[in-house]
């Protein structure tokens, strides 16, 4: 124990040099989602805290970072989420990475075929103004031919697009809709979908921080981004980043089979206070991070892909969220601070269970700064509740800046990252 503190203790936890920009062929860079930590956090404690073939377990998956690194490593993977959103995203890239490793030309032949569609169903813009007024529905209707709007009724796509797009890069969004919908290979599927969701943000006009699209505030303008171009550039960025991600894997891991470590892991959308799917004490390490009091509402901010694949449970699943933002105002503050232990007590009764003994459980938390968690250290309160309330020792904790702006809510700059051991 005594060399693990040292080795941990030797890391510089900022990983400030680390962003998407300039690690563009990142797998983990590839799709948008508010609050990751850097790739390199999973990967130096997976390196650290378990053997090949060890099972890595993320409760609050997000994005996928934990099962992307854990994937590098030759780790089965257990995911888990709420927000069914980010959880087909995570199932479509690693669907494109087992799809990838059995037929290593897929996505090269995919973008040549879709460089030949886009080319050849390039279609005359129907707006002359490259920005026209936003917010009133019935006047941007005015510029919609009823063909158009008839046939976002029968894609099933959401009428209410039309006040967060521009008409032409709407109308390029619907072809590229009916692209990733259409049948096809889960190979293919699986690329197209997970290319056409991580451009709806970067097309939008709504070009302020993330949370005006999270609390419905519509642009005051729409102007023309090109969908097309947008789709292309990702969908080269993937082939890359795939190509590099098998490269690693192979140059890693020897004669380790990569469908077969897919095949034998799961993702699930689920709720992480409820994991009856996970086997008693059959996890060698809980890697996560779990929702900042009153600092994000993680499925509001994946609206633009509800327009698209909507969901019948989006207005009611953000009440399900732990720790939701729309909790920062209540003046009932107590009452705010009192659910949240709540939802960790019954989420860390569940770790406790899953997690073989003696194995750990590393939490990456922050600390909200909403009006409604005003003088408590959600942080140190938490960590004492795991403590008295289960079978968990700590053995280590730190602090780190965070060095993604864009990521950064509700005052959040630092967080800590804790490591407990299970008795």
């Amino acid at each position: 124990m005594t060399n693990l503190i040292q080795t941990l203790n030797q890391v510089n936890w900022d990983f400030s040099d680390y962003s998407s920009q300039r690690f563009p062929l990142d797998v983990n860079s590839m799709s948008w989602y508010p609050a990751t930590f850097p790739p390199p956090i999973p990967k130096f404690l997976i390196a650290l805290l378990t053997a090949p073939q060890n099972i890595v377990f993320d409760p609050f998956g997000g994005s996928g970072t934990t099962v992307i690194e854990a994937i590098k490593q030759n780790r089965p993977f257990l995911y888990n989420d709420l927000n069914p959103f980010v959880v087909d995203e995570v199932r479509n890239i690693v669907g494109v990475l087992r799809e990838s490793s059995l037929r290593p030309y897929l996505l090269q032949t995919l973008k040549k075929q879709d460089e030949e569609y886009l080319s050849a169903n390039v279609v005359k813009g129907f707006c002359k103004e490259e920005i026209y007024k936003g917010k009133s529905a019935e006047v941007i209707r005015e510029k919609y031919p009823q063909k158009m709007l008839e046939k976002m009724k029968s894609l099933g796509v959401s009428e209410e697009l039309i006040l967060w797009y521009h008409i032409d890069t709407l109308n390029e969004l619907l072809q590229l809709y009916e692209l990733a919908s259409s049948d096809q290979d889960i190979g293919m599927l699986s690329a197209r979908k997970y290319a056409f969701v991580s451009i709806l943000k970067e097309v939008c006009s709504q070009r302020g921080h993330f949370t005006y699209i999270t609390d419905n505030c519509r642009p005051a303008n729409l102007r023309y981004y090109s969908a097309f171009s947008a789709y292309l550039s990702i969908l080269n960025r993937l082939t890359l980043s795939v190509d590099d991600f098998l490269r690693q894997f192979i140059v890693s891991n020897g004669e380790a089979n990569l469908v077969r470590l897919i095949d034998q892991s799961t993702i699930c959308c689920g709720d992480a206070r409820k994991m009856s799917w996970v086997d008693n004490q059959s996890v060698d390490l809980i890697l996560t991070s779990p929702p900042y009091l009153c600092a994000q509402d993680y499925i509001k901010t994946m609206r633009l892909n509800n327009l698209f694949f909507p969901h019948e449970g989006f207005d009611k699943l953000p009440g399900q969220e732990i720790g939701s933002r729309a909790n920062r105002k209540r003046k009932n503050g107590p009452e705010v601070v009192n659910k949240f232990y709540d939802d960790m007590r019954a989420f860390c009764g569940e770790a406790e269970r899953v997690l073989k003994k003696n194995k750990f459980f590393c939490l990456i938390i922050g600390q909200g700064k909403a009006k409604a968690i005003e003088g408590h250290d959600t942080i140190g309160e938490l960590s004492t509740m795991i403590i008295q309330d289960f079978d968990f020792q700590k053995i280590y904790e730190t602090s780190r800046t965070i060095g993604y702006k864009w990521n950064r809510l509700g005052g959040v700059d630092h967080e800590k990252i804790i490591i407990f051991q299970k008795k």
